[in-house]
């Protein structure tokens, strides 16, 4: 017996329908943090100026959060590495904070790969135990790494 092409096409379209999860409706997410792990210029730059965009044309509440070799360049003691626009990594930092980002840095990679403390940290940074990983894993929140 052979099944006419258009009930079959009717039973997977069904299929299809029913298969689609409430996840998959979901609006646009409401957070977005940035994983900065490295120290290179124009990763880090594209990290700071896609959140930082994205945190002013998508209505966002948005993170950095600098972990791994990324702590050296919240660090006020080292000279920041100036972006082809003649922009500097330390005046996108601050421009984000400003506009209102939060910027966090990870106090073991301080500690242990940049050899910092909070006091070598530009204004505005922050560094609490677990801050970045609750920043990552809060609901409705859209994680990228750099």
């Amino acid at each position: 017996m052979k099944i006419p092409r258009t009930i079959i096409a009717l039973v997977m379209a069904l299929i299809l329908a029913f298969a689609i999860t409430p996840t998959a409706l979901a609006a646009s997410p409401k957070r977005m943090v940035a994983s900065v792990t490295t120290a290179d210029l124009n990763r880090a730059a594209m990290a700071i100026k896609f959140t930082h965009s994205a945190m002013k044309q998508q209505n966002v509440t948005a993170t950095l959060f600098f972990n791994v070799d990324g702590v050296r360049l919240v660090n006020k003691n080292i000279p920041s590495p100036t972006y082809p626009n003649g922009e500097t990594i330390h005046s996108m930092i601050a421009k984000f904070i400003e506009d209102g980002g939060a910027v966090l840095a990870c106090p073991m990679c301080m500690k242990n790969v940049g050899g910092m403390t909070t006091v070598d940290l530009l204004p505005g940074v922050q560094s609490q135990p677990g801050a970045g990983q609750k920043a990552m894993f809060a609901e409705d929140t859209l994680v990228l790494s750099y």
